[in-house]
């Protein structure tokens, strides 16, 4: 599925959620992205190969693929690594 197959609707959800609660995450082709609000400025991009979690619920490092600082708005960062 490419980005052009992603439903607008999903996009504009998924960024409401992210300007509401300042993180989501998400599954999409194969990977889990994880979005949050950077202490600086912009939204920390986090793409992993594996849904695998912690204890206290966060991803896994060992499992990171991709990620980046993406300076934008809310649609940007959910735009930026699909």
């Amino acid at each position: 599925m490419s980005i052009d197959d992603m439903n607008e609707k999903r996009i504009a959800s998924f960024t409401k959620i992210l300007e509401e609660t300042k993180e989501v995450e998400f599954p999409y082709n194969e990977f889990y992205y994880e979005i949050f609000e950077s202490a600086d400025s912009g939204f920390i991009v986090n793409v992993y190969a594996d849904d695998e979690k912690d204890e206290d619920g966060y991803y896994l490092d060992k499992h990171i693929v991709d990620g980046g600082l993406c300076s934008g708005e809310a649609r940007d960062a959910v735009e930026f690594m699909l």
